[in-house]
C-alpha cells in the first residue's frame, strides 16, 4: 500500500492553522464507512470530530503516528506506525492528532446493524468485548495496538483497488471487513495474556529497518546474520523483538512477502507456477506447491483455475 492513492489532493488547514496535503478515498453505506487517507504536514495536524451513534472502528496506521483524544476515554488512544486497533465508541467527541510528516492509514467505521453481526462469542477476546459493548462502555478488542501483517496489507490493498461496481462492490467490500475482522480476532486472542511490548524505542526504529531489509531483499537468499547487520542489532535482539513487534519470525515474515507475491502473480495470470517456484528460490516447483498449500490451504493450480 505505497502507491499514491488514486483521487485529487486538496489542501486542509485545522483550527489551528496548520495545513495539510491531503489525498483521500472513501466509500460509505448504510451502517459502514470506509477510508483511505495519505496526507504531508510540517506540524501535527488535528481533525475535530463529533459521532453520536455507536461505532465499531477498525484503523491501521500504516505510515506516522496519530492519537485520539476524547472525553470517554481515561487516556487517548495513540496508534504509531504499523499498528492497528479495533474499538468501539458508543459516541465520540474529540479530536484525532497525527504528527509530522507524513501519515498513512486506513479505517473502516460500523454501525450497530453490521457490528452486532460480528461480536459472537466463540472467541475470548470477542466474549470480553460483546460485555462492554452490552453495558454501553468504550472497549478495546487488545489491551494495546497490534502490529500489521502482510496479509492485512493485502486485503486493504485490494479493497482501496476493488474494481467491482454497484451491488457487486458492497457485497465485495462486507466480505474483506468480515476478512479483517477475523484476522483482527484471532491476533488479540492470541495476545491475551501477555505483557506490553518492552523493546526501547531505538530497536524499534532498528527493527522496522530490519523489517524493510526483508523485504527489500525477498528474492535474493539472506541470513539473519545479514539482516541483522543491515539494521545495526545482534542476532538475539533481532530474533527476540522481531517476534515480539511484528508477531512473526524473520523468516516467517519473509514467507508471508513471498506468498502473497506467488498470489498475486496467480490472480493475475500470465505467468506458470514453475516460473514462479523459480522467481521466489525454491529449486522444484513442488517445493513451492506445498509451501503455498501449508500457507493458503489450497494449491497454486486451484487459484489458477479461479481465473
Amino acid at each position: 500500500m505505497t502507491t499514491t492513492l488514486p483521487s485529487p489532493e486538496i489542501i486542509y488547514t485545522d483550527d489551528r492553522g496548520a495545513r495539510a496535503q491531503i489525498r483521500s478515498i472513501e466509500y460509505q453505506w448504510e451502517d459502514v464507512h470506509m477510508f483511505a487517507t495519505e496526507s504531508r504536514h510540517e506540524q501535527p495536524v488535528r481533525y475535530t470530530d463529533k459521532q453520536e451513534t455507536p461505532s465499531l472502528c477498525m484503523y491501521f496506521s500504516l505510515e506516522g503516528t496519530g492519537y485520539a483524544v476524547t472525553s470517554n476515554r481515561r487516556e487517548d488512544l495513540q496508534v504509531a506506525a504499523n499498528q492497528h486497533v479495533l474499538c468501539y465508541s458508543p459516541y465520540f467527541e474529540g479530536h484525532y492528532v497525527l504528527e509530522p510528516s507524513v501519515s498513512r492509514n486506513f479505517g473502516i467505521d460500523i454501525g450497530p446493524a453490521f457490528f452486532e453481526r460480528l461480536l459472537t462469542s466463540d472467541l475470548d477476546c470477542l466474549l470480553r468485548m460483546g460485555d462492554k459493548i452490552a453495558r454501553g462502555q468504550v472497549a478495546d478488542i487488545s489491551p494495546w495496538p497490534m502490529h500489521i501483517t502482510p496479509r492485512q496489507q493485502w486485503v486493504m490493498k485490494e479493497m482501496i483497488h476493488c474494481s467491482y461496481e454497484g451491488q457487486m462492490k458492497q457485497l465485495y467490500y462486507e466480505a474483506k471487513i468480515i476478512e479483517l475482522f477475523l484476522m483482527q480476532a484471532q491476533q488479540a486472542e492470541n495476545l491475551m495474556g501477555r505483557k506490553p511490548l518492552q523493546i526501547k524505542a531505538a530497536d524499534i526504529e532498528k527493527l522496522h529497518a530490519a523489517r524493510q531489509f526483508v523485504h527489500l531483499n525477498m528474492f535474493e537468499p539472506i541470513s539473519l546474520q545479514q539482516v541483522a547487520r543491515a539494521a545495526g542489532l545482534n542476532d538475539f535482539k533481532l530474533k527476540k523483538g522481531f517476534r515480539e513487534l511484528f508477531g512473526t519470525t524473520v523468516f516467517g515474515y519473509l514467507n508471508e512477502l513471498k506468498m502473497n507475491h506467488a498470489k498475486r502473480l496467480l490472480q493475475d495470470g500470465g505467468v506458470s507456477v514453475g516460473d514462479i517456484a523459480i522467481d521466489l528460490g525454491y529449486s522444484e516447483p513442488q517445493n513451492f506447491t506445498k509451501a503455498f498449500k501449508r500457507y493458503y490451504g489450497y494449491t497454486p493450480g486451484e487459484v489458477k483455475g479461479r481465473h
